[in-house]
């Protein structure tokens, strides 16, 4: 139990640094010094700086998944476009909440091979399968519902959007460019799926 707490502390701190001072200008000293542990207790629960950013990218990710999941579950909304619409903007919002993932994609460290970059594409991986296999699911029922015709592709459906998202993910946080941008995005999301209702 103390060694989770311990854990926590160290996190918590490490958190707070990364968004004050950037991942490169803090050390396991200063996590070490604010969190008021000994150095040695941090390497005793983690190996090294990006085993902590790595873990904060984690859990900011599953924040994500678990929120979606309770906002825009398949069974509540029976229309795909609105049930879409709700994910496409809360997932959005949700992005710009965290403070470890936005950073990952900063105009600093976007593009380039930085580790908290390849850290980050490598953790997003079971995030992007899971939203990928969210919006293939999507497809299917409207598909079954008759909302969209036989001619979508379930697979293609579910890339289309999740290349969208990651498209806008670069607009909105590389470029910094999300609270001015965000209305527009609402606009644009409802402006595209109103329509959504293209059956045979």
């Amino acid at each position: 139990m103390k060694e989770g707490k311990t854990r926590k502390s160290i996190l918590e701190v490490a958190k707070a640094l990364f968004e004050k001072f950037g991942y490169d200008k803090t050390s396991m000293n200063d996590i070490a010094l604010h969190s008021h542990k000994a150095k040695g207790s941090l390497y005793y629960n983690f190996n090294s700086k990006i085993d902590i950013y790595k873990e904060l990218i984690e859990q900011e990710l599953d924040n994500i998944r678990t929120k979606l999941q309770e906002k825009c579950h398949l069974q509540e909304l029976h229309e795909s476009n609105r049930q879409i619409s709700k994910y496409l903007l809360e997932r959005m919002e949700l992005f710009n909440q965290t403070v470890i993932l936005k950073q990952t994609l900063s105009a600093q460290y976007f593009g380039t091979d930085h580790e908290i970059v390849t850290t980050a594409k490598e953790i997003r991986k079971k995030f992007d399968q899971w939203e990928w296999n969210y919006f293939y699911g999507i497809c299917q029922e409207g598909k079954e519902n008759k909302i969209l015709g036989d001619e979508i592709k379930p697979n293609v459906f579910a890339d289309m959007f999740q290349m969208l998202l990651k498209g806008l993910e670069v607009q909105f946080f590389a470029k910094d460019s999300y609270k001015e941008s965000r209305k527009t995005y609402e606009v644009m999301v409802n402006f595209l799926l109103k329509n959504m209702t293209i059956s045979n």
